[in-house]
This record gives C-alpha cells, sequence and structure tokens, in this order.
C-alpha cells in the first residue's frame, strides 16, 4: 500500500508537473496564430538548450513561418511570446504606444542580482523615465566631445599596438582590452593599460562582469526570465558578489576623494557626481545610483563593443573592396590634417559619410542585438494577422518581441540583405532610418542611451586601426562565420580569428 501510494504521489506530482508546463502552450493554435508546436517545459528553446543552435537560429525559424504575417507567435519554455514582423506594426508598438510597452521584460530579479537589477535597461515605468530624463544629459554631442581625447588616447594606443603584430589574432579578446580601457578612463576616471597590462585588476573583474556568452550564464538569465522565485531560492546570481563590492567601493571612494580633494573630471562619473549634489533639490541620486549607473554603462558596453567592432573587422576582411574604399577615405582626410591623426577631432570623424555607412551596415548584418522586447501595460489589440483573419488582444504583462536580424535580413525591407553594401547607406539612409526595420540600437524612448558614444567609440578605432592595418583572412577565419549554440549573444564559434596586415604605402 505504500509503494502504491507512493507511485500515485509521483504521477500526480509529474500530472501537475506537465500540466504547469504546457498550460499556455495552446494559447496559438486557439487564436489561429502561426507557430511551431512547443514541447512540455522548453517550448520552443529545446534545441538552444541541447546547444544544437544559436538563438539567432530559432528566432529565423519562426520568422520565416509566413512571409505575409503581421506577426508570428513562440513559446520561450512556458511563457508565450508575439514576434512582430511588421516594420509599421513595430513603430506604432514601439513609439506612438510607448506609455502601454513602456517596460522590458526583467532579465534578473534584483533581489539576487541587485546591481543589475538596478542598471536602466532594467528600470520601468516612472522610475524609469526620471532616471532616463537626467542620464540623457550624459550623451549630448557636447558631453562626447569633451570626452573625445579620453577615446582618441585609447584608440591610439591600441592601433599602435596592433600595427606591431602582422600576424594572425583572436580580435575580440584584444578588442575587449580597449573597450574596458575606453570605459575606465570615460565612465569611472581610471587610467588602465589592458594592452600591455592584461592582469589589472579592472581588466580582470570587468571580463568577469561583462561577458555573457556562455551557456551557463544564459541558462541562469532564462530561469530569472521564467522562474524567478527559482532563481530566488537558489541564489542563482550572475554577478558575483565580489565584483559587484568591487565596481561599488570604486565609486564611493572615487565620490569621496574628488569631494575631499575639489578634483573635477571630465568623465560620466563626474556628471553623475554634479547630479547627485542637485539632490537636495529633490532631482539628484544616490552615491548607490551613480554605482550602479555608472556600471550599467560598464556592463552594456565592454564585451557588446568588442563584439561589434569584431565582427565589422570581419566583414571588411571578406569584402577587401569595401576596406580599400574605407581606407581611402582615411587617407583622404589624413593628408589634409599632414598625415597626424592626433589633429583629427570629433567633428571630422563625425563627418566621415562612407565610415558612417560601413558601421551602419555592419550593424545591419550583425545587430549585437537580435531581438528587441517589451511588456504589455495594459490589454492592447494587435490587428489580424492575415488578411480575414481575427484581431489578437496582447494582455497586461504578456511579452512581445520585435525580431531586429531577422528583420533586417528581410529582402522585403533591404534589397539583397546578404550582400554586406554600405553604399546602401549612402543612397537610402535618412529613409532606412525611418522605415521602422532598421533598429540595430532599439526602437523609440527605450532605444540604447548611449548609441552615439558607443558609436564614436568603434569609428574612433576603425579610423586608427584602419590608417594602419588591415584586416585579412587568415588559416583559422571562419568563412562564413558560425555563432556559438546555446547562447544568444553573437559568440563567434571559433573565435574571431583574423590576420592582421600592416600598411606599407599608408
Amino acid at each position: 500500500m505504500d509503494y502504491l501510494q507512493i507511485g500515485l504521489s509521483f504521477l500526480a506530482i509529474l500530472v501537475a508537473l506537465y500540466y504547469l508546463s504546457t498550460k499556455n502552450h495552446k494559447l496559438f493554435k486557439k487564436h489561429g496564430i502561426a507557430h511551431i508546436p512547443p514541447t512540455p517545459l522548453l517550448g520552443n528553446l529545446g534545441p538552444l538548450v541541447r546547444r544544437q543552435c544559436h538563438m539567432e537560429d530559432i528566432i529565423q525559424r519562426v520568422y520565416d513561418l509566413d512571409p505575409d504575417a503581421k506577426y508570428v507567435g513562440m513559446y520561450e519554455f512556458t511563457t508565450p511570446l508575439i514576434i512582430i514582423r511588421d516594420p509599421e506594426l513595430i513603430k506604432t508598438i514601439g513609439v506612438k504606444e510607448i506609455t502601454n510597452f513602456t517596460n522590458h521584460r526583467p532579465f534578473v530579479d534584483p533581489g539576487v542580482d541587485p546591481m543589475l537589477g538596478e542598471v536602466l535597461f532594467a528600470m520601468e515605468d516612472d522610475r524609469w523615465r526620471e532616471q532616463r530624463t537626467m542620464l540623457t544629459s550624459l550623451f549630448t554631442s557636447s558631453k562626447i566631445k569633451s570626452m573625445f581625447m579620453l577615446m582618441s588616447d585609447c584608440a591610439k594606443s591600441f592601433a599602435d599596438h596592433l600595427s606591431r603584430m602582422d600576424r594572425e589574432i583572436e580580435l575580440k579578446s584584444m578588442l575587449s582590452r580597449y573597450t574596458n580601457d575606453v570605459i575606465a578612463r570615460c565612465v569611472y576616471g581610471v587610467s588602465v593599460d589592458s594592452v600591455n597590462e592584461p592582469e589589472n585588476i579592472f581588466y580582470k573583474y570587468g571580463q568577469v562582469a561583462s561577458q555573457l556568452a556562455t551557456f551557463k550564464q544564459n541558462l541562469i538569465i532564462f530561469v530569472h526570465r521564467n522562474s524567478p522565485r527559482l532563481a530566488r531560492l537558489f541564489n542563482l546570481k550572475i554577478l558575483p558578489d565580489h565584483i559587484e563590492r568591487f565596481f561599488h567601493r570604486l565609486v564611493v571612494e572615487t565620490v569621496e576623494t574628488r569631494k575631499k580633494e575639489g578634483v573635477h573630471g571630465l568623465d560620466m562619473l563626474q556628471q553623475l557626481i554634479d547630479m547627485q549634489e542637485r539632490k537636495e533639490s529633490g532631482k539628484g541620486m544616490s552615491v548607490s545610483n551613480i554605482a550602479n549607473h555608472a556600471f550599467s554603462f560598464f556592463f552594456g558596453s565592454v564585451d557588446t563593443m568588442a563584439s561589434q567592432i569584431s565582427l565589422t573587422a570581419h566583414m571588411l576582411a571578406v569584402n577587401p573592396d569595401v576596406q580599400q574604399r574605407l581606407q581611402d577615405e582615411i587617407d583622404e582626410v589624413l593628408s589634409e590634417y599632414g598625415g597626424e591623426k592626433g589633429k583629427v577631432g570629433y567633428d571630422v570623424i563625425h563627418e566621415m559619410r562612407y565610415l558612417d555607412a560601413v558601421m551602419s551596415e555592419a550593424m545591419r548584418y550583425h545587430p549585437i542585438l537580435l531581438f528587441i522586447d517589451r511588456v504589455c501595460g495594459h490589454t492592447f489589440e494587435l490587428p489580424p494577422p492575415l488578411p480575414g483573419a481575427r484581431p489578437f488582444k496582447v494582455e497586461k504583462g504578456m511579452n512581445v518581441w520585435f525580431p531586429v536580424k531577422a528583420i533586417h535580413h528581410d529582402p522585403k525591407y533591404f534589397e539583397n540583405p546578404e550582400r554586406f553594401e554600405p553604399e546602401r547607406f549612402l543612397r537610402d539612409g535618412k529613409s532606412i532610418a525611418s522605415s521602422g526595420a532598421y533598429m540595430p540600437f532599439g526602437m523609440g524612448p527605450r532605444k540604447c542611451i548611449g548609441s552615439r558614444f558607443a558609436l564614436m567609440e568603434m569609428k574612433i578605432l576603425l579610423f586608427n586601426i584602419l590608417a594602419e592595418c588591415s584586416f585579412r583572412v587568415g588559416s583559422k577565419t571562419t568563412v562564413p562565420l558560425k555563432f556559438k549554440e546555446g547562447v544568444f549573444n553573437p559568440a563567434a564559434k571559433n573565435g574571431f580569428w583574423l590576420r592582421i596586415e600592416s600598411r606599407k604605402n599608408c
């Protein structure tokens, strides 16, 4: 009898688990929305969890279900997601209906990971609006100009180091040192040389803090997103405690030192300190807010920018005609300044049309953001997915995704999308930018706040590198590029290997 009771109890648990893991799996079938039939518990992410594919492959497969549909359905484990395929509908949700679709779905529980949980990206509703309004002033053209020389010094030093290598290297690991040093100087006011001193604590801790391209970290994020109670129960932290303490203490000590000694920096941290000093007016921020925001810029920039520049370099290596045209533009600019890179200022880099087109096309072809998500604030009716179908009501709390890379490679919106063709942005740049089909930094008021900073960081590095070197396909270069399975960041499966070749007659 005891064995029978145990057996029945076990069966009841299995039935309950099956019910809980499949109770939402009939939503799209019920409403006639195209979708891939989900599996219990894993939904449509089974191949990703089994490390058989990349997140990009999952999204593309769902996106291709019906080329005429305005939206299709997908299941992230037990959570139903609406994948919006129509750029006009994306603009409606991401811009016109921003008050209803203000928030991102939380990617981490702040009770488990307080510093990550308090970055600007994770903030919601009025708190996000208040902090976003204050932080916008950090990224005006004048503020980026004031930090241009800090970026330029890092870029020149890195390019000089690269030009002496003249061999095949894994570029991403090298570039992460550059992006680390730029953020250290421009955000925290810390001068480090990670190229020559890769053991410095800022770089070592920064690598742990900013890289989310491992299967384990991606799995933890999925647990936070889909089962926050489970994340709290097992205290599944993404950011280790000692690294969180390091970045918090760094800000606290810097703030105290600057106030005590009357030092005024040119970095973002100083601007955040100035905001804190306005706290008595009710519009400032605490030291903890400053630490969290500073870390937000670090976390959102170091690894992503290293990846984006690596992807751009790869595309230049496999498209040498594009690289040569860009180098011709760089040489022409340098000739006007006597060949001295140090004399080339912010406005000159900003106005380089082909450099801008190359970066725009690189972010179209290989965007870092595979998708953008929004959470519905209150019931919203979508138009019918297809002519003759019924409208669909997105209920409060439901998640919609904008499939960035899939749209960037849709021939409906980009002619010959598999060709790397910067000229498309010289011809149609303004119309592309306003179409709703191009969104490498996001869409609407929740677009990446640091997009201008990131673009200048990448442009100034490419300018300095390509003035002295060329990127070439090497023996270890994977063509076409393949991404690591089991993750949703664009991490190269075998690394970003390229040959660095010094220019003899630049």
